[in-house]
């Protein structure tokens, strides 16, 4: 599965206004909610707000993959966010986040969802894929990077 297959244009914030954790989440579910016309918005913050009580998504590398499962998605959807100045993400190495890959899917459905994470935590690992996306400046160059990336590094 390619995340650049399956990440909608609408779905790509470059320029995130939150400064704090509780906004970036809520900042990117409603850009997940607003591109896939998503009408359970109070539902899927709520999943999302429960998978980090349990651990933060702050995966380290400038990078959080907020993620969830809940019976209100249909098939996984993906968004993806930056901000610029990074946000305290409680990341395992202490490093602010600043890209954002948001997840929700099927509670009974795994593939997809698994698929999606182990992508983006392949990708994630080369630095120079990092420094591309933050540089990007358009929802082009964020699929040209991503695309790039996904045939380079399979």
């Amino acid at each position: 599965m390619k995340l650049s297959a399956t990440i909608k244009k609408q779905a790509i914030r470059l320029e995130m206004k939150a400064t704090r954790k509780r906004q970036a989440l809520e900042e990117l579910v409603d850009l997940l909610c607003s591109a896939y016309k998503l009408k359970e918005r109070d539902t899927i913050l709520q999943a999302i707000l429960q998978r980090e009580e349990k651990q933060s998504t702050g995966i380290g590398m400038g990078l959080a993959v907020p993620h969830a499962k809940t019976p209100v998605a249909k098939k996984l959807y993906i968004a993806f966010g930056i901000s610029r100045e990074g946000i305290d993400f409680s990341s395992i190495d202490d490093a602010d986040a600043q890209l954002f890959f948001i997840l929700i899917s099927p509670r009974d459905v795994s593939g997809p969802h698994i698929k999606a994470l182990a992508n983006i935590s392949r990708l994630i690992k080369h630095e120079e894929f990092r420094n591309s996306l933050l540089r990007c400046r358009g929802e082009k160059e964020f699929f040209d990077i991503v695309k790039k990336a996904e045939n380079k590094y399979r």
